[in-house]
């Protein structure tokens, strides 16, 4: 009998430990959540999201881009710096590499494709790559690009086209 208790004792704080809580704190959906499935019903307008996830309400109420500078900015790669499309940045920009690195780092970019994206949108539509790099700490590209006067369909076609040249600077490497 103590080892059956035993058993289902240890399972239970297993599945606890598995699920990132502590054993005895609750699992349960919080009160006056209901019995809907998750996502169903759910006043949000996250149909079909999950209402938890990570242990975080889904949604905050803020809209999606605020908060993009918690997101930790990825480090540049040496094959990234490699890369046909850091050298296309070179002749683009005429910034030494050294130069491109710190930009990166200073940059309000959170990936390397996202950095190359905005470097050539600017420069293909004649804007300050600062004030685009900069606004990506707060904002996504398309919403920068509004914000700096460019039309949303411009903004949209701009950003498809560089991720182009993104693609094509790397084929040759």
């Amino acid at each position: 009998m103590r080892i059956k208790l035993l058993a289902v004792l240890l399972l239970a704080a297993i599945a606890a430990i598995a699920q990132g809580r502590p054993s005895g704190t609750g699992g349960g959906r919080p009160s006056g959540m209901g019995s809907a499935p998750t996502g169903a019903g759910n006043s949000t307008g996250n149909v079909g999201r999950p209402a938890d996830v990570g242990g975080r309400p889904a949604n905050t109420g803020q809209p999606a881009d605020v908060g993009r500078s918690e997101q930790p900015q990825q480090p540049l790669k040496n094959a990234q710096v490699n890369s046909g499309a850091f050298q296309m940045l070179e002749q683009k920009t005429g910034m030494t590499s050294d130069q491109l690195k710190a930009l990166y780092a200073s940059s309000g970019a959170k990936n390397f494709g996202e950095f190359v994206s905005a470097v050539v949108v600017s420069k293909n539509l004649g804007l300050d790559s600062n004030q685009v790099l900069q606004g990506l700490k707060t904002k996504s590209l398309g919403q920068t690009l509004q914000d700096l006067g460019v039309a949303p369909d411009k903004a949209k076609e701009e950003i498809k086209r560089a991720k182009h040249e993104l693609k094509q600077s790397n084929k040759g490497s």
